[in-house]
């Protein structure tokens, strides 16, 4: 069966189907009492192409990555839940945007967490992924 036969037997909706995943912050579920679970979503391809294009610039002829930046337009993003756009939570945490809610909800090392999760969900493969895959090769 050739590349074509194969696409056409298969389900165009599964094929296409965007990925999602439910992640808990621990820290915050502990702190709220109840579980604090992000619906996290992939991003489009051209979506995705945005953000890194928004986060690189170029000093002195080298590629620069602002980290920081990158995580936080994957978060907000990526994030589906529409709860982190209600003004009354935006106002009670001193908060203009989502990422701005973000960066004060979420300490350094869960805004990482988060964005490679989402990074996964859009076909990239975190350094911890790496390892999983080299230790099942192994």
């Amino acid at each position: 069966m050739n590349l074509a036969d194969a696409l056409l037997a298969a389900d165009a909706g599964k094929i296409t189907k965007k990925e999602h995943k439910l992640y808990e912050v621990k820290r915050l579920s502990a702190i709220l009492g109840e579980p604090f679970v992000l619906d996290l979503r992939q991003i489009p391809n051209k979506r995705v192409r945005e953000i890194q294009d928004d986060s690189m610039k170029i000093e002195g002829g080298k590629t620069l990555v602002d980290q920081y930046k990158l995580a936080m337009g994957l978060l907000c993003d990526g994030i589906a839940n529409k709860d982190f756009d209600n003004r009354d939570v935006l106002k009670h945490y001193g908060a203009a945007t989502r990422k701005d809610l973000f960066d004060t909800l979420f300490n350094a090392g869960e805004i990482q967490a988060i964005a490679n999760i989402i990074s996964d969900l859009c076909g990239f493969y975190s350094k911890k992924t790496e390892e999983q895959v080299d230790a099942v090769k192994n």
